[in-house]
């Protein structure tokens, strides 16, 4: 009979009236194409989302991205949180069913001779045992879909957990690509100022034996002196900036800055060897389905709407049933008998007639929230358009400027040439060799911050695309994190 009972009432609930208003997706501004153009097809080879470093080729980098996943604590948190938003999915389903309860309980009364309707007893005080063993059963009939709209709104929350965790995961992967290249660009500054100061150290040898000749002054001397020792102090301030960038990533990696090193590698500054692959930006609408933040504001969206349906709930009836069945008996001996079995069933409706506007207040509270979200989603659409114009932009400025850089490097390295010949011609002070090599310098270490600077805004606009352009998982990808994406957006 509680059977068929619950099974009826369950049925009841799912076939009863939905208050709320239905939820339809928001539809967001989306351009025809990128202003700055980009490269819808540009022959590389497609990337997944969950692996779009093997683009740049580098083991290296591949290593500390595998790591990074594994073991970064940012990750772990957005696990965790997908854990919790999952449990809480559960407990909202849990709603559906009716809530089972087992109790028991033992007393001995005395009651008093002259107590009311003492008929019983004889009209004598009375003293008896009392033992019971009932089973209660409680449920909310959800007539008007509060406990549905709650599951809405916990499965909704559940999904933008787990988009939020590729997010997460993305943004880690992009830090250390960007802090990884960052690193080697400044490596590539360093060689070059190793190899200013040599030249430079064959400039005082130079002035040198001219003033002891007395070919030049000691002016010469000082000056060629004094360059030096700014190049090498230049040399040094980049040493810090180096191991900023490595205990950047070792934190990034999971690992104690104390534990963790990565061998010198200069960033390639030949002609060609140092290009950053080209990224296919693809059209606009695309992204929409790549970024994994705009998936999560979505389902944000989505988890408000229906908390306006649950909060619309309060100023209905809210209808339950309750149940009792089990045994009582003065004595254990016949508890179990059929007897002494008992059982009750009952219903109750319970509405709010004066709240103090608590209930409306409830709901526009609701549709604010709502409100906030939809923004949020309309900003996060925006931004994502924002950034990747932002990276083509730069990719497109920094490829003329590294051009103009390195017809700039050229020019450079012939005026030193031609100021170190007239010096040692006697046609010219030294001064003139200062602001050739000065010029040269300052030229060879914009080149190569521009290569570092083309990596970086690559790996940015991967980022900004939401990862690779397959939109779906690789080989290489956690798999208990694409467990966790793929129960939540079945959900």
């Amino acid at each position: 009979m509680w059977t068929r009972a619950a099974l009826a009432l369950t049925l009841f609930s799912l076939a009863g009236c939905v208050v709320g208003p239905k939820y339809h997706q928001p539809v967001p501004p989306v351009p025809a194409q990128f202003k700055e153009g980009g490269t819808p097809d540009s022959g590389t080879p497609d990337i997944a989302y969950s692996d779009w470093w093997r683009v740049f080729n580098d083991p290296v980098l591949a290593r500390l991205e595998t790591d990074a996943d594994a073991a970064n604590q940012d990750i772990k948190v957005a696990v965790a949180r997908v854990d919790q938003a999952e449990a809480g999915a559960k407990y909202a389903r849990s709603f559906l069913f009716p809530t089972i309860s087992l109790g028991a309980s033992a007393s001995r009364t005395r009651e008093a001779q002259d107590r009311p309707n003492n008929g019983n007893t004889g009209g004598l005080a009375a003293t008896f045992n009392d033992f019971q063993l009932p089973a209660f059963l409680s449920y909310e009939i959800d007539a008007w879909g509060r406990v549905r709209h709650s599951i809405e709104s916990a499965s909704a929350t559940e999904q933008a957990t787990a988009a939020d965790l590729r997010f997460v995961r993305l943004a880690v992967e992009a830090n250390v690509a960007m802090d990884y290249y960052s690193l080697r660009e400044t490596d590539a500054e360093r060689q070059v100022l190793d190899s200013t100061v040599q030249e430079m150290q064959s400039a005082v040898d130079l002035t040198t034996n001219r003033f002891r000749g007395g070919l030049s002054s000691e002016l010469a001397v000082k000056q060629a002196e004094t360059l030096l020792n700014q190049t090498q102090a230049q040399a040094q301030a980049l040493d810090v900036q180096r191991a900023q960038l490595e205990h950047a990533i070792a934190v990034l990696e999971g690992k104690a800055a104390s534990d963790f090193s990565l061998p010198r590698s200069p960033l390639p500054l030949s002609t060609g060897a140092g290009l950053p692959p080209v990224i296919p930006s693809g059209l606009p609408a695309e992204l929409l389905a790549r970024r994994p933040d705009i998936a999560e504001v979505e389902r944000y969206v989505a988890a408000a709407n229906a908390e306006i349906g649950v909060a619309k709930t309060a100023a209905l009836p809210h209808i339950s049933l309750t149940g009792l069945a089990g045994f009582e008996s003065t004595s254990t001996a016949g508890l179990f008998s059929w007897q002494n079995g008992i059982a009750s069933l009952g219903a109750s409706a319970l509405m709010p007639v004066f709240t103090g506007g608590r209930v409306r207040a409830g709901v526009d509270q609701a549709w604010a929230v709502y409100r906030q979200s939809l923004a949020q989603y309309q900003k996060t659409v925006l931004t994502a358009y924002q950034e990747v114009e932002d990276q083509l932009a730069a990719l497109r400025i920094l490829a003329g400027e590294a051009q103009s850089t390195a017809d700039a490097v050229t020019n450079a390295q012939q005026a030193e040439t031609i100021a170190l010949n007239r010096y040692r011609s006697g046609l010219v002070s030294y001064l003139d060799v200062v602001y050739a090599q000065t010029a040269l310098l300052a030229n060879q270490r914009t080149a190569t911050q521009i290569v570092g600077q083309r990596m970086v805004a690559t790996v940015v606009l991967i980022k900004a695309l939401g990862g690779g352009w397959l939109g779906v998982p690789g080989s290489t990808a956690n798999a208990a994190d694409q467990t966790t994406i793929a129960k939540a957006v079945s959900k």
